[in-house]
């Protein structure tokens, strides 16, 4: 964002007014005019809610960034909307940038840089990035927040939070919690501004994983590194999106020369994230093409003849194929603990067996119950998503979709599923889509059995499990003896008539409560029978009486209230219906 001094052209539609009612009112107004709020609580019409994020500027646009790769949080429909979204903010003046920088740092630029690009090579919502070199003659990547953008999104998500009692005017929807959606937006933002948690996500990451095999990780430079400055390792490369395209355009011509180079990418991604989950606990939780890139070396090029160990424990190095993967932002993580982790296991094993019931249960293991929980239901309506992993291929799963129906269905049955495996299966999710590209033959669901299955051996306590085995197979010894007279008691109970059956159902607070409203409203209109019968008589056989006739009068326009009120209710019952379908 540009100083006012500074500024040298038109300033955009939303930046004419930083006051805070001023801007409150654009807000709301562009709200209401494109029906944001109604839109996104029933996720339609995602077209709209782009052009309104367009209009609001920066901090909107950043919202919807973040939400095209939130596929637990919106419909597929919205994400792949949201990343037609472009930034359109003026890059600040090197004067500006430096003065950020110098404040932020407190040294001079020549303390810190042999050459800094003046001009940005990318820029964006939150900040713009510069190429640069170190005193030492290392390359970098120089991340700068444009001035005042903190204070900025703070009063936009303000207001933004201060628009939604605008909900009660929206008709009920199950589809999306809004609340919980612009909660989540808000911490997303909030942590890319403080730019030092990159700072230790981005040196926590390359410490677990470069030169894992031909896996690199850009080094983060905290000396230089602020709040609001990041300074990272250059590294040349492109996004993996080009190769993807170039692997697409030879499948469709026949062509095999990438065979080779995608399996291995293929396989070196999936190793790799599934070490993240399983050995690490700490992921990448937005490994979108974006954030990778492919770096073709070339003889000569340091590490052209790099070697690692031999895989499958054998004896010996192999030499690295000339090519190298680079992630890249590390703004967005998942990390684990280790009874979340062993969940995981467990649901990943469960899957195997495509027993619905077993992976429910290892699901709600995980997971919170916000409220009274029909396990039997769940269930059920866990069958079909299972159902796609089970019967389809790896190239007919929508993982997206799949994702916020699942979501949505825990939501439904009081279940909150944990933050981390959510962003887990979204991660999971965006590397698939990857790999499917690069080797559809190649299921990160089959790879992922050996990773878990790992995991529960290295971490069974087998003394635990023989003292747990030893004690219940010594208390099932000491009852066995009883089992005659137990048997033999509950047949005289029986034979007495005094056995009582237990009959459960699902879904039994549900029918509870429809009979209790049935019967409330058939008692209620036998009350206004009587009352209107008792009026009619009161009316009738006291014409002369003009208080007692009144009081039957009274009897009728209460009645007429009654019965208008319930009409009322039940439209309005049967309108919430129509609009939820």
């Amino acid at each position: 964002m540009t100083t006012t001094d500074e500024a040298t052209t038109e300033r955009p539609k939303w930046q004419e007014n930083q006051n805070g009612h001023t801007r409150f009112r654009t807000i709301v107004g562009v709200l209401r005019r494109y029906n944001v709020l109604s839109n996104l609580a029933r996720q339609k019409n995602p077209q709209q809610v782009r052009a309104a994020f367009e209009e609001l500027g920066p901090t909107f646009i950043k919202i919807g960034q973040i939400l095209s790769s939130r596929t637990d949080i919106v419909k597929p429909d919205f994400a792949n909307e949201f990343k037609k979204l472009q930034d359109n903010v003026k890059a600040d003046d090197y004067a500006v940038v430096q003065r950020t920088i110098e404040r932020q740092t407190g040294k001079q630029m020549d303390e810190m840089f042999a050459s800094f690009d003046h001009e940005p090579f990318a820029s964006a919502s939150m900040g713009q990035t510069h190429h640069a070199t170190l005193l030492n003659g290392q390359k970098v990547v120089v991340k700068v927040q444009h001035p005042g953008i903190d204070a900025e999104v703070a009063l936009d998500i303000s207001l933004f939070e201060r628009a939604l009692p605008l909900l009660r005017y929206i008709p009920e929807s199950s589809v999306v919690d809004l609340r919980e959606m612009v909660g989540e937006i808000k911490r997303s933002l909030f942590n890319e501004l403080d730019t030092s948690i990159e700072v230790k996500n981005g040196s926590r990451f390359y410490r677990l994983n470069n030169r894992n095999d031909i896996i690199r990780v850009p080094r983060v430079y905290g000396k230089y590194s602020t709040q609001k400055v990041l300074v990272n390792q250059y590294m040349a490369g492109t996004s993996i999106q080009h190769f993807m395209a170039k692997v697409v355009t030879a499948d469709q011509e026949d062509d095999h020369q990438y065979d080779d180079e995608r399996r291995y990418l293929a396989h070196t991604l999936v190793q790799n994230f599934l070490k993240q989950v399983f050995e690490d606990g700490f992921f990448h939780a937005d490994p979108h093409p974006g954030n990778i890139l492919l770096r073709e070396l070339q003889p000569g090029d340091i590490g052209y003849n790099d070697t690692v160990p031999q895989r499958h424990g054998k004896i010996g190095k192999r030499r690295l194929p000339p090519y190298r993967l680079i992630y890249l932002d590390f703004g967005m993580m998942g990390e684990i603990s280790p009874a979340l982790m062993n969940g995981i296991a467990n649901v990943v094993v469960a899957v195997t067996t495509e027993d619905t019931r077993q992976v429910g249960k290892a699901i709600l293991a995980i997971s919170n119950r916000t409220g009274e929980v029909d396990e039997e239901g769940f269930f059920s309506e866990l069958a079909p998503f299972l159902g796609q992993y089970y019967n389809s291929g790896l190239g007919d799963i929508d993982f997206q979709g799949l994702l916020f129906e699942m979501v949505k269905v825990c939501r439904s049955n009081n279940i909150q599923m944990n933050p981390a495996v959510t962003m887990l299966g979204k991660a999971f999710g965006t590397i698939e889509g990857i790999v499917e590209t690069l080797d559809p033959n190649l299921s990160m669901l089959d790879v992922a059995r050996p990773f878990a299955r790992k995991y529960m051996r290295e971490h069974l306590n087998l003394r635990n499990e023989l003292e747990d085995g030893l004690l219940a197979t010594m208390q099932g010894l000491r009852d066995t003896p009883k089992l005659p007279t137990r048997l033999l008691a509950a047949l005289d109970t029986f034979e007495n008539g005094q056995t009582r059956v237990n009959i459960v159902f699902s879904h039994r607070k549900l029918f509870i409560d429809r009979i209790d409203s049935m019967v409330n409203k058939v008692v209620l209109s036998v009350i206004l029978a009587a009352l209107i019968v008792g009026s009619s008589l009161l009316v009738q056989s006291h014409p002369d009486n003009s208080w007692i006739t009144n009081i039957g009068i009274f009897g009728y326009v209460t009645a007429v209230v009654v019965i208008i009120g319930l009409v009322v209710g039940t439209l309005h019952s049967w309108y919430q219906h129509w609009r939820r379908k």
